[in-house]
């Protein structure tokens, strides 16, 4: 059992709140795999999910918007993330703001971009909303819908694991030593 199922089998409703204020999209599938064991309510892990998607994207829009001198904004606007998202929420902002939670690792980028733009609050929170629901509709309907499959794939995963394990930390090295090297000769 891995700690993310862990946490919900133990946790519940409350673990996927968690998960899902920030990116959430793991902890809201298999939240989807326990509703679909009967679990969890499927109802249930629908509204949390999305309040939780909801107040996650609120808060870094409220940074953005209120905290720009704080150290935390002033680091990760200089990331060519958030670089990247002011520019596409000066471009097409309610286009951004209903699809930035779909692209993986742009979702507290995209909400701090949006706090930092001149975006109107009452917009970002309807449209917030709106993108959250969508949101969290589709994560459910995969884990739920794929649920057999998700967890056929996980079990064959998990007697591969430590092969797959190996293989990884094996290539870090080797990047690293490269890396290294690299450097070394560029001096």
């Amino acid at each position: 059992m891995t700690t993310t199922e862990a946490l919900i089998e133990n946790y519940g409703l409350l673990a996927v709140f968690a998960g899902s204020l920030l990116e959430g999209e793991t902890i809201v599938v298999l939240a989807a795999l326990a509703a679909h064991h009967g679990i969890l309510s499927l109802p249930s892990v629908f509204f949390v999910a999305a309040c939780a998607a909801t107040i996650g994207d609120q808060i870094w829009f409220a940074l953005g918007r209120f905290g720009s001198e704080r150290k935390i904004v002033k680091r990760m606007v200089a990331r060519s993330m958030v670089q990247h998202s002011l520019t596409k929420v000066h471009q097409h902002p309610t286009t951004f703001v209903l699809s930035f939670r779909f692209i993986y690792g742009l979702r507290i980028a995209g909400a701090l971009a949006c706090g930092l733009s001149r975006m109107p609050l009452p917009v970002f929170v309807i449209l917030n909303i709106i993108a959250a629901l969508l949101w969290t509709a589709a994560i459910l309907a995969l884990g739920y819908s794929f649920g057999s499959a998700i967890e056929a794939f996980f079990g064959q995963a998990k007697q591969i694991e430590w092969k797959l394990m190996a293989a990884i930390v094996a290539f870090a090295v080797v990047f690293t030593i490269g890396h290294l090297l690299s450097k070394r000769k560029k001096k």
